[in-house]
């Protein structure tokens, strides 16, 4: 008996007082994993019903965007915080977890209809799988937990820690979740960087050529390193601010700071356009970054934070799909609505990927976009949706992944005969050690950074180059696809 009392007594007084948004960011992101070393934040209900989310119909858009698959964060939840154990040099997340609050009279029962799932328990708790392979459990009325990839005995150990209390994330990652934002995201870097390596990676790369007297006072600073967050301000204008923190005095370290950080980001795949230009200013142990983010960006750093999926709801009962219609004519409605949504989402993704290309002139900052995107297509619902465009849809996923997969070095080439990509497997992979990570990556590094680096860079940079003719042939061949899902979706 003292058990359940206990913890009815921790959710109580956890879940159910009300708090200020911040305040219950940072509650939530206290009772995330230890190992976590990201978290991510999103106050929708406080973005869908600001000054400008209000004039513009945002709440309609996004449900509409939801229902697309182009932003994974169902309309109904209020407040998400995400955290998970990531390794940005692979990029690789090993597991996320989620408490999220829901608004209206939203519950875990229409959660489970609306994704065909059953009601099941989970470390004593109402809860679900996804169709997508994640847990999503309930902590009391209005507040869910969610736990991906859904392997029970890890999932049963974080919500059975939480409920007791046990639980305490990095102390910087709930700092950073109490940021007074609409969109928070952070990671602690402690000991993630090998500071020697870094040191010598950045003596050898062109874009530290201007501030190449600056590096060794850095090489100390960064030994002092705790970690990055990032607060987006919706508005009329979104403004964005970066706050690299460490722990002690940064002096006039700020715009090397700067450039490593924007560095950093590019390595990883995840380059935004206006960091570059973004301004800086130096307060105590902190270098603070500041500029406005175009909405183009803002959905780009939105698509990284992936919940627990939840799948969108089917038409209700009473809409014009369910009204006045045979049931051969009403089943014929849905499959056109749910194929036109489909191809939308994917056509959404691919124009904005295309953009990208287009206009940042260094086309490999974008890797991590094409991965994000290419899972987003996956996780698509296909539910009513015509086969042959699902197989399209899946294909384009998979041209994403061979684009990423060019864009760091690996020969690809497009097959003409069977309009499909093809990977050259006998390229040797070493030079995806060769970015400001360090050594994370699938086999151990047999590289000599201090003999050769300059070397594996050049040669991935050769291959990259080398890539362009194969990258716009797998261009060319999503742009074919586009138009026959386009085709199809007209013949339904």
């Amino acid at each position: 008996m003292k058990r359940p009392l206990l913890c009815s007594i921790i959710l109580f007084t956890l879940l159910q007082f009300p708090l200020l948004a911040s305040d219950k960011a940072g509650e939530f992101a206290s009772r995330l994993p230890s190992e976590a070393n990201t978290i991510s934040v999103v106050h929708l209900d406080q973005i869908l019903n600001s000054k400008r989310g209000l004039n513009e119909g945002w709440t309609e858009k996004q449900q509409q965007s939801f229902l697309d698959g182009h932003i994974g964060i169902p309309p109904w939840i209020d407040t998400l915080v995400m955290g998970s154990l990531t390794h940005p040099g692979v990029p690789e997340e090993m597991w996320a977890a989620a408490i999220l609050s829901i608004k209206g009279e939203k519950t875990l029962a229409d959660i489970a209809k609306d994704n065909d799932a059953d009601i099941t328990t989970l470390a004593d708790l109402p809860s679900l799988q996804t169709r997508t392979g994640a847990y999503l459990a309930e902590l009391s009325p209005g507040n869910l937990a969610g736990y991906r990839p859904a392997h029970r005995q890890d999932a049963i150990a974080w919500i059975n820690a939480l409920k007791s209390g046990q639980n305490q994330a990095k102390p910087y990652l709930v700092e950073v979740a109490q940021k007074d934002a609409d969109i928070v995201m952070g990671i602690d870097l402690r000991d993630m960087f090998d500071v020697e390596f870094v040191e010598l990676y950045l003596q050898k790369d062109s874009r530290f050529t201007a501030q190449r007297g600056l590096i060794p006072a850095l090489t100390p600073l960064l030994s002092t390193l705790r970690g990055v967050s990032l607060e987006i301000h919706v508005g009329k204008v979104s403004e964005c601010q970066v706050t690299v923190n460490f722990e002690r005095e940064v002096g006039p370290q700020a715009a090397i700071v700067k450039t490593l950080f924007v560095t950093a980001i590019e390595d990883a795949g995840a380059g935004i356009e206006e960091f570059r230009q973004a301004r800086i200013k130096t307060d105590g142990e902190a270098v603070i970054l500041s500029c406005n983010l175009s909405d183009e960006s803002v959905l780009r750093i939105l698509s990284m934070i992936v919940p627990p999926r939840i799948s969108p709801e089917p038409p209700e009962a009473g809409s014009e799909l369910a009204t006045n219609q045979p049931a051969g004519e009403e089943s014929n409605a849905q499959v056109k609505q749910a194929a036109r949504r489909y191809v939308d989402a994917v056509k959404k993704m691919t124009d904005d990927l295309r953009k990208a290309s287009e206009r940042l002139d260094n086309y490999k900052t974008t890797i991590a976009w094409h991965r994000s995107y290419a899972d987003k297509i996956d996780r698509l619902s296909t539910n009513n949706v015509p086969p042959e465009l699902v197989d399209i849809g899946h294909q384009i996923a998979n041209e994403f992944r061979g684009l990423a997969r060019s864009l760091n070095g690996q020969k690809v080439a497009v097959d003409a005969q069977n309009n499909a990509i093809v990977y050259d497997y006998h390229v040797d992979p070493g030079w995806a050690y060769a970015n400001i990570w360090g050594g994370a990556g699938y086999r151990p590094v047999n590289v000599n950074f201090s003999s050769n680096l300059e070397k594996v860079r050049e040669k991935q940079a050769e291959e990259v180059t080398k890539g362009q003719a194969d990258r716009d042939k797998i261009w060319d061949l999503i742009a074919e696809q586009t138009e026959s899902m386009k085709a199809m979706l007209e013949k339904l």
